[in-house]
C-alpha cells in the first residue's frame, strides 16, 4: 500500500518532535556537565539533588531500590547519588539518565524518562532559601 503525502508528513513531524526531545536532553547533559565540581550545597538549593523520598516518587519505585542503586554505583565514575550526613541525595540528571536506560528496573525509554521529570518538577523549589518574613514595626500612638 503506497504511503501518502499526509502519512510521511506525519512520520516527518513525529521523527522532527523525537529528535527535538533528544537535542534538548543533551542540552541539559552538557549544562550539568560541570556538576561534579559544584557544592553539594549548590546542588541542592538548584533543585538538582532529591531525598530518596523524592527520588522514589519521581521514578514510581521503592526508596530502598534507589538505596541500593546509590549504594552499588557509590565507587564507579557515575554514582546515582551522594551521602551527606548520613543520608543519600540523589542527582536528578543522573537519575532521569539511568531511568531511560533502563539501569534502575525494566523500564527504559524516552517516555519513562519525559513522565519522571515532569514528576520531578514537583521538588523544583523545593530547597531553595525562603525570603524571611517582613516585621512590621509596631507604630506609636
Amino acid at each position: 500500500m503506497p504511503t501518502t503525502k499526509t502519512d510521511d508528513r506525519t512520520a516527518l513531524a513525529a521523527e522532527l518532535e523525537r529528535i527535538a526531545d533528544a537535542a534538548g536532553r543533551l542540552a541539559n547533559h552538557v549544562r550539568h556537565l560541570d556538576g561534579d565540581s559544584r557544592s553539594v550545597i549548590s546542588r541542592i538549593l538548584s533543585g538538582e539533588l532529591l531525598t530518596l523520598d523524592q527520588a522514589a516518587y519521581v521514578a514510581e519505585c521503592s526508596d530502598e531500590k534507589l538505596r541500593k542503586h546509590c549504594e552499588l554505583t557509590a565507587e564507579t565514575s557515575r554514582p546515582l547519588g551522594i551521602k551527606f550526613a548520613g543520608r543519600w541525595l540523589v542527582g536528578k540528571f543522573e537519575l532521569l539518565d539511568d531511568l531511560e536506560q533502563g539501569k534502575i528496573d525494566r523500564r527504559r525509554g524516552p517516555d519513562v524518562r519525559n513522565r519522571a521529570e515532569e514528576r520531578a518538577q514537583k521538588y523544583e523549589g523545593w530547597a531553595r532559601p525562603q525570603k524571611p518574613l517582613k516585621v512590621v514595626e509596631p507604630t506609636a500612638g
